[in-house]
Order: structure tokens, then sequence, then C-alpha cells
């Protein structure tokens, strides 16, 4: 049939004229442990490294480079659990600026601690089944397993993007229950991954963390912790499928301002494809014009 080489044609012309979009490149440094910190201790030193030199702490921003981390230890054993509304601010208002606001669809967040370490206060069974990487306090959402971390100019409401992130878990049972998720400032998503799970029941310690290297591209990363919210009435139980999973450091590059997207330059068609152009109608002239065998006479 006459319409089956010009579609083949047309498709063959834009098939080639289509710009490559180029992805991301991720760096992943992903370990599962025990209880002990030590067990991912290199794997975490080498995310830092990754992430670059210093560790600015708090000094306001913008900085040209290195990282910020957030252990959530501020206080030490004696602090009490703390909780915080959604967005959570507390880590980019002096004098704690190190660029990091969370958000949840949940009610709010708690740091960990007395008089019930570990989130004893909301289910005394979950001192049990968490432990720490950096001692003594945990973080989790309330309400939700989920955490949006958007980064800024540390000490400023300027949104940024940054190179990487990374957190460390706690008692991951189930190897599809938690997950991070990095986007650009476009929504459009870079990279995910799953958190390996520990090699012990309980107490147990993971980590994840990627960096790009094409540097400050990263805008937002979703966090999935557990595939069950935490709550009075709900117990760890990863034989039934129920994954209670908490949070402790943060790692991540330092924050850059995002820069504006230069407009995409049309790219310029390849020799094949002009060459298909020039020859297509010429094509279509002579499969329209060529001679068709006439019909027998009919008396």
């Amino acid at each position: 049939m006459r319409s089956r080489p010009l579609i083949a044609a047309a498709a063959a012309v834009c098939a080639l004229g289509l710009p490559v979009t180029l992805l991301a490149s991720p760096v992943v440094r992903s370990v599962g442990g025990s209880a002990d910190p030590a067990s991912i201790q290199a794997t975490v030193d080498q995310f830092r490294a990754d992430l670059g030199d210093p560790n600015n702490g708090n000094t306001p921003g913008p900085l040209s480079g290195g990282r910020r981390e957030i252990n959530w230890d501020g206080g030490g054993d004696a602090a009490p659990a703390a909780t915080f509304p959604t967005p959570m601010e507390t880590f980019n208002t002096a004098p704690v600026t190190r660029g990091g606001v969370f958000t949840t669809p949940g009610t709010g967040f708690e740091i960990s601690g007395q008089p019930s370490p570990e989130f004893g206060d909301i289910n005394p069974t979950y001192p049990e089944i968490f432990g720490t990487f950096s001692s003594p306090r945990l973080f989790t959402a309330l309400g939700s397993n989920t955490t949006d971390v958007l980064f800024f100019i540390p000490g400023t409401d300027t949104r940024a993007l940054t190179t990487g992130f990374g957190a460390v878990f706690t008692d991951v049972d189930l190897v599809d229950s938690t997950m991070l998720e990095f986007f650009d400032q476009n929504g459009n998503l870079l990279f995910s991954d799953f958190v390996e799970a520990g090699t012990v029941a309980d107490e147990s310690l993971s980590f994840l963390g990627v960096s790009f290297t094409e540097g400050a591209v990263l805008d937002r990363v979703r966090i999935t912790s557990g595939n069950a919210v935490l709550g009075s009435g709900t117990n760890d139980d990863p034989g039934a499928g129920i994954d209670l999973v908490v949070m402790d450091d943060f790692l991540y590059g330092e924050p850059q301002e995002a820069q504006p997207e230069p407009p995409q330059a049309v790219p310029e068609p390849p020799a094949a494809t002009l060459l298909l152009v020039a020859l297509l109608p010429l094509f279509m002239a002579w499969s329209q014009n060529r001679v068709r065998p006439k019909a027998p006479w009919r008396g």
C-alpha cells in the first residue's frame, strides 16, 4: 500500500530530528548495617567526601562549597522530646542556619528525647526497635511516613539547589519500605532508590546518599520512611509486612542559589534528516504519478 512507505519515511524524519535529553548522573552510597554505628561509618564518610569539606555548621550562606549536616542531637541526653509544625523551619532560622526546611502531609515532626528516648512517648515498644547513629536523638514525621526536604540559602528565604543528599535510617527491615526520591527545580524525578535493610532484627542502621556529577541540580528530596505511621497502637511487625522506620543524621551539599535555566537552543537537524526532508516531496510526487496498469476492456 502506498501509505506505508510514506509513514515510514515521516517516522524516520521525526526520529532523527528528536533532541536528546541528558539525565543526571547519580553517585550512590548505600549500606545496610547492624546496630553498631561502625557498620555504616565508612559509607557515611565516603558520602561526606563526595559532598566536600568543610562541614559549614551554622555559618550563614551563601558559601561556595562544603556541606551541611543535621544530627538532631542539640541539648544532649537531657533534652526533652520536641514537636514542630509543618513546615519545620528550625534548621534555617538563626542561630541554626543550615538551609534545610522540612514538610510533611502529616501533622508535623518530632525530635526524640526525655523522658522516654527513641519515641517511647509515642509507643513504649519503640526504644526496643530503634537505635541511633549519632546518639542520643532521632527524627520522624508525625501522622505520615513522608518527609519532603527543601533547600534554602542558609539563613535566608531564598530557595536553593544542592549537589546531593543522604540520610541515616534505623530499623529498616524490608527491602522496599524506605525510599529516597530526588527532584530537580522543574519537578522532574532525577533518581530514586530504596534504602537497604539492616542486618539485624532491631536497632539496625542503614544509609543512603546520592550526589550528582552535574553539580547543584537537586531541588527537593522526598523521604518515605517505612510503610506505616508511628502510633500508640502501631507495632513493628515485618513478618506481617509492617515496617516502622525513623531517621537520624541528614547530610547535604552546601545549598546554592538556583539559576534561571537558559533557553533551550533549537538543535540543528543532522545531515541525514535534511536529506530525508529534501527527498520526501520527490518520493510523494513519484508515488502519486506512477503509471497504473489499465483495466481490461469490457465490451
